[in-house]
């Protein structure tokens, strides 16, 4: 063969080779280093409805209608994927004896079961939380189903205030690929610490889902208008410390939903009021979903769209990291530090 046709040989071997890497790791959503950029990760424009809803320790049936409501709503706008709050099955609230007769095994439990059919029937992806029974202990977990086909449960790794009498701690941070994307979640406390946050991106995820039942403490009776304004603006500013910044840091969105009103209705001795409201950010930081909740403690579902063009490659803030650089400082500096 002569060397002009040898030339051409390789270089047509070449670009096939380069090309099909590319294209591998755009299915497989696994990032591609590039010149030190990261390539998109097969994102395709999907719709996530985020729910803010009440439930209680007393009634998890009444619970589970809830999760219906906001299934058939998410189905109506055309979603892809359902958020509902940290508990939502099973309620949160400190008081042991509904805590624990309230949580079941996972996805064998009745509540789980109905959940996965929800998820088929509605054609969606069901993020929801429950007190999942595993090994003798309790874990608060959000489980994921998706068109009938149980997917697994992030459980909550940072327990806090008396959330350590009730549960276990979990030790694995998930991730969940259903074609359209790929999500992380985060459970509540979990979001203060930035590391999970950093795990999260290492996963390569598109999107992460943040679920609250944050407590208020104490509530006046009545409730004033402008006692709700301000536990509401709270959560919202809450939300916008956590999530503007680490969303476009590691080029993901996130949308946050909280629990609402008191999950101890009929229960003496015992008090856990959430406020409620919604949140999103997009990966450039900007808002896209905020409560439309002013000064009434009130249960929301809101769908929004998120746009895979908003995961561009060569997004700003992830271009020129070198993730073996900060892997080594890591190491380095925990060593120091004597971790």
């Amino acid at each position: 063969m002569c060397s002009g046709k040898k030339k051409l040989l390789t270089i047509v071997v070449v670009f096939v080779a380069c090309f099909s890497s590319v294209t591998q790791g755009a299915v497989s959503h696994r990032p591609i280093d590039w010149k030190g950029k990261y390539r998109s990760t097969g994102m395709k424009d999907i719709k996530v409805t985020v729910a803010a809803m009440n439930s209680i320790l007393i009634d998890p049936n009444e619970n589970l209608k809830k999760v219906e409501k906001a299934a058939k709503q998410a189905h109506r706008d055309g979603a892809r994927i359902l958020l509902l709050p940290e508990c939502m099955l099973s309620g949160h609230g400190g008081h042991r004896k509904s805590m624990e007769k309230n949580s079941e095994p996972v996805p064998e439990g009745p509540m789980s079961r109905a959940v996965l059919e929800m998820s088929k029937k509605y054609n969606l992806c069901i993020c929801v939380g429950i007190n999942e029974r595993a090994s003798g202990v309790i874990y608060n977990s959000i489980m994921v189903a998706d068109k009938g086909r149980f997917c697994g449960v992030q459980r909550k790794i940072n327990l806090s205030s008396d959330e350590r009498r009730f549960f276990a701690d979990g030790n694995t941070v998930m991730v969940f690929d259903i074609g359209d994307i790929r999500f992380g979640i985060t459970i509540c406390y979990d979001s203060n610490f930035p590391e999970i946050a950093l795990i999260h991106k290492l996963h390569d995820v598109d999107l992460i889902l943040s679920a609250h039942a944050s407590r208020t403490g104490i509530w006046p009776e009545p409730l004033t208008a402008e006692f709700c304004a301000e536990k509401i603006e709270n959560e919202w500013k809450k939300c916008e410390k956590l999530y503007r910044g680490t969303a476009y840091f590691y080029n993901v969105y996130i949308l946050s939903t909280n629990a609402v009103g008191s999950a101890t209705e009929g229960i003496e001795g015992v008090v856990s009021n959430h406020a409620g409201t919604v949140f999103g950010v997009d990966p450039h930081g900007d808002v896209i979903l905020r409560t439309s909740a002013k000064d009434q403690i009130i249960e929301e579902i809101r769908t929004v769209e998120l746009k895979a063009a908003k995961r561009k490659f060569n997004h700003h803030p992830t271009r020129n990291r070198d993730w073996m650089k900060v892997k080594t400082l890591l190491n380095k500096h925990l060593t120091e530090a004597g971790y």
